[in-house]
């Protein structure tokens, strides 16, 4: 299964530990077969909180990214757009999420930086 480390806010990740959202949506998608195997990084130095199932991304853009699309996201259409300006969008279905009791470290996983917004964890560093 691909490895992926994705970055994200605080605040989305409460909303995701809290099982308010339930995807997130990114510019880009990993070109890989489903299911991804998916690690969040909360951004400011928390560390590697918590890991769920990508099972499916849909993707959007333009008038396409309406409120249907943006189910579970916790986004609005105005937000959405807004940082779509004008591209498409990715919506990264989570699924079977677990969190860590405490945080773990990029070095754990085989990375020096938290990546911008997500990259492959290679399958040398982080064991099925």
């Amino acid at each position: 299964m691909t490895k992926i480390m994705i970055s994200i806010q605080p605040k989305w990740v409460q909303k995701i530990l809290n099982l308010e959202k339930k995807a997130e949506i990114r510019k880009t998608a990993p070109r890989a077969p489903f299911p991804l195997h998916c690690f969040i990084y909360e951004t400011g130095g928390k560390g590697v909180v918590a890991e769920f199932i990508c099972d499916d991304v849909n993707q959007a853009r333009g008038v396409s990214i309406d409120k249907e699309f943006l189910t579970d996201t916790c986004l609005t259409v105005a937000e959405a757009q807004e940082y779509a300006g004008g591209e498409q969008l990715f919506k990264w279905r989570i699924r079977s999420l677990i969190t860590y009791g405490q945080p773990k470290k990029l070095s754990e996983f085989g990375i020096d930086n938290p990546p911008q917004s997500w990259c492959y964890i290679r399958k040398d560093d982080q064991d099925e």
